[in-house]
């Protein structure tokens, strides 16, 4: 591997890592040869050096996207300049994706236009910067070092049982609990539960007057204000049942505050947790296979078991994480293969430990896994919205090749290339409010 001057670079060099922008945007992926409209493109960004594989640099005169020694005077980048780098960097994340199949395609294709569109955006904003070269910053946290898995690896319950917070949960959310499990239970005693936590009010209130919730706030504009500013409110429009649902997945976000930063970035974490439940809510309305409020918490939740990991196992989850970035493998691979358990499996056995409802259990459970429940819809709708999730890059949770769409979930959920572009577009518009509601003035992940 050299790190090249860009004046130096030439047509056919081999990138040996990440082409990244000067602000930690990615570019285009390790391993692609270099033709003259990429250079183009890296010269708009005001790209300083690269790494390339082996070689010695070629002489100036031979380099620079015209064939010189300096970059073209048109070299400010266009937005169609980015198709054919978009597209190399989806080539290498959905290879475990079959792309024969309609659905997949069409995601593919998706996932290739909003890459484009995002790195030509950028690329208009960034181009006429100075040039710094700070450290680039991944979505998924800061690259970890490599480690090694040290001692044995612990069992699924020994490391629920070791942490105090995981074991011992607050008494709201207890008391939330019993009412979800009381059939007799009125929904005026779960709103006046949820009511005795302030913070858990606020962030319900402001998720009930988003644009997610706004097919419902229309159904009820004539007997309440626009804005719903009490839970009792909040609880006429989505239910007392549904809002406990919706108050045991927002609880447990302050639970997991002190993970690492470099082993994953919390907000692009928690924007793919959002994305999924979204996505998840849209899925379960469409195909009526579950209640909207248990699959958006479902989907928010999903990825739980991989925050712990994070949290007790830093070291071998280091080593996860670097394997699935640097071999022919996703990260649940590695999880199963390191851990003999993936991520779900765990945050399905925390969501059972926390006496959360069976479905909501069962869906985060087998999410990757849909050759284990009798029944596989519920499961089928956190999968298809991860998978969504993963294709289209909704925040990130550590997994970088996207997951293998299974062909039964689809089935399940009788879904068409149309109905996935409808929902996905119907939804993406009110995921940043979302996310805002959940974590107000936090910058976008």
């Amino acid at each position: 591997m050299v790190k090249v001057r860009f004046s130096d670079l030439s047509p056919g060099m081999e990138l040996a890592e990440d082409a990244m922008t000067p602000g930690g945007r990615f570019l285009m992926p390790r391993g692609t040869r270099l033709e003259r409209s990429h250079l183009t493109t890296l010269a708009g960004w005001g790209i300083a050096e690269l790494d390339v594989v082996g070689g010695s640099p070629p002489p100036a005169a031979e380099t620079g996207a015209d064939g010189g020694g300096e970059p073209p005077a048109d070299a400010r980048p266009k937005p169609a300049d980015f198709l054919e780098q978009a597209m190399e960097a989806a080539k290498g994340r959905f290879v475990f994706v079959d792309l024969r199949e309609e659905i997949a395609a069409t995601v593919f294709r998706l996932s290739v236009g909003r890459t484009a569109k995002r790195l030509a955006r950028a690329a208009l904003e960034e181009a006429d910067k100075p040039a710094p070269a700070p450290k680039p910053q991944s979505p998924f946290g800061a690259r970890p070092a490599p480690v090694a898995a040290a001692g044995p690896i612990p069992s699924p319950e020994d490391l629920l049982r070791e942490d105090p917070q995981l074991v011992s949960l607050p008494e709201v959310f207890t008391r939330i609990n019993e009412v979800l499990r009381n059939p007799r239970s009125s929904v005026d005693e779960a709103a006046r539960i949820i009511g005795t936590d302030a913070s858990l009010s606020a962030t319900l209130l402001k998720l009930v007057n988003s644009a997610f919730y706004s097919r419902a706030s229309r159904a009820v504009e004539r007997r309440f204000p626009a804005k719903v500013d009490n839970l009792t409110r909040a609880v006429m429009i989505v239910g007392g049942k549904q809002l406990a649902t919706l108050a045991l997945g927002v609880s447990v976000l302050p639970i997991f505050r002190d993970i690492p930063p470099e082993y994953i970035n919390m907000k692009a974490f928690w924007k793919h947790s959002i994305g999924c439940g979204m996505i998840a809510r849209a899925l379960a309305e469409h195909s009526g296979v579950c209640g909207g409020e248990s699959s958006f918490v479902a989907g928010l939740l999903h990825d739980i078991g991989r925050l712990v990991l994070y949290k007790h196992l830093p070291g071998p989850s280091g080593l996860a994480l670097r394997r699935s970035r640097e071999e022919f493998c996703t990260l649940t691979m590695v999880e199963k293969e390191l851990f003999a358990f993936d991520h779900g499996y765990l945050g399905g056995l925390l969501l059972r430990k926390w006496q959360y409802p069976t479905a909501l259990e069962k869906m985060v459970r087998y999410h990757h896994d849909l050759t284990e429940p009798l029944f596989i819809e519920e499961p089928a709708v956190i999968h298809v919205a991860d998978f969504l999730c993963n294709a289209l890059e909704i925040g990130a949770s550590g997994e970088w090749r996207v997951p293998a769409l299974l062909p039964e979930a689809v089935e399940a959920l009788s879904l068409s290339s149309a109905d996935l572009k409808g929902l996905v577009g119907g939804v993406e518009e009110s995921i940043e409010e979302v996310f805002t509601s959940f974590f107000p003035g936090d910058e976008e992940a």
